[in-house]
């Protein structure tokens, strides 16, 4: 699976591919020669870029990279495909659909339509490119809909599951109910 990257608002997608005697990068599907060296001084990296050599300094903070390069600085952030697919599937009804990172199959399906989950529960296990990824429920709810079964190809985008967000008012009188 690759990882994006957010360079100064560019997005671009980066996987490792296996060269004969160097490091290959697929960026954005163009593949590149690459060779990391650690310098003399701390945080410096001698890369070699093709047929180039630049010394690179970099400091790591959280999953923010700043990378010196020419003279400038830069921020590099790794992004997290399913955070940021969770983000874009947040409905205003207080319903969430979560989302394919990737394209895929659907490896297991953990829970049941109207089942209760809290947040971190595992609801389904999705495979692509060899590699399996949970998918957890972000926060405690209700299973509205599982929108794929074992076995199912997806496509990156695909809604996996419905969860309903648990309405506070609602579980307030559900415990009134429970007491009467």
């Amino acid at each position: 699976m690759a990882t994006e990257f957010d360079l100064e608002g560019l997005c671009s997608s980066v996987l490792p591919v296996h060269g004969q005697d160097a490091l290959v990068l697929s960026i954005d599907g163009r593949p590149f020669r690459v060779g990391l060296t650690p310098g003399r001084a701390t945080g410096e990296v001698v890369l070699e870029f093709g047929e180039e050599r630049e010394r690179v300094f970099a400091v790591q903070r959280g999953g923010i990279h700043f990378i010196h390069f020419r003279g400038r600085a830069h921020r590099v952030e790794a992004i997290d495909a399913l955070a940021r697919a969770r983000k874009r599937a947040v409905a205003e009804s207080g319903e969430e659909s979560l989302l394919a990172p990737m394209p895929g199959v659907v490896v297991r399906v953990a829970v049941e339509a109207d089942e209760e989950v809290e947040a971190g529960d595992l609801l389904m296990v999705i495979e692509s490119m060899k590699l399996q990824t949970s998918i957890r429920a972000p926060h405690d709810g209700r299973v509205a809909e599982i929108c794929l079964g074992t076995g199912a190809s997806f496509e990156q985008g695909a809604t996996l599951v419905r969860l309903e967000t648990r309405d506070e008012d609602s579980e307030a009188e559900q415990a009134k109910e429970r007491e009467r």
